[in-house]
């Protein structure tokens, strides 16, 4: 697992704000926005949406290798077992991208730039205590990602953002 000192200082993510985040993962309202900045990333282990295996991960370009990375920490900390990250949570995928507002208010979801990615929903959704692994936990922020569960307020342990507050 990456130092997680080191991992903060070398992604220097957007703060949360549109203004930033549209500099960063460019305008989603813009033509052509999805064919610029959006790829698929394939993960080391099987992952799953509503327990039917899917074949990859449609994320921005801007924030992959990070998110790829912290898919291959978790598989290195499972040893390369399926069923130890089946355990952790990690390949129980609820959502990437999804151009809508969050929830509740007006304000566009993380999910529109596809820089935010939640696991395990099931049983880590709003203000629900976390059933995600540590490890889980830990990799991601460790790569400087925003967890859900340590918000003010509603808290949402699904949800792994790469943006800093604002």
């Amino acid at each position: 697992m990456p130092n997680a000192a080191v991992a903060a200082n070398v992604y220097a993510w957007p703060k949360d704000t549109t203004a930033a985040k549209n500099a960063f993962y460019g305008n989603f309202h813009a033509a052509r926005w999805q064919q610029q900045y959006l790829i698929r990333i394939t993960t080391p282990f099987q992952m799953y949406y509503d327990k039917k295996p899917i074949p990859s991960l449609l994320v921005n370009r801007m924030c992959a290798q990070a998110m790829l990375s912290c898919f291959n920490d978790i598989w290195n900390a499972c040893d390369h077992d399926q069923k130890k990250v089946d355990a952790a949570g990690a390949s129980d995928f609820g959502g990437c991208f999804n151009i809508r507002p969050i929830a509740g208010s007006k304000n566009w979801s993380n999910h529109s730039w596809a820089c935010a990615v939640d696991l395990s929903p099931r049983s880590n959704g709003f203000n629900m205590k976390a059933t995600l692994s540590r490890v889980v936990i830990d990799v991601f922020k460790a790569h400087g990602a925003r967890w859900g569960g340590d918000y003010r307020g509603r808290k949402d342990p699904m949800h792994f953002e790469f943006i800093r507050p604002a």
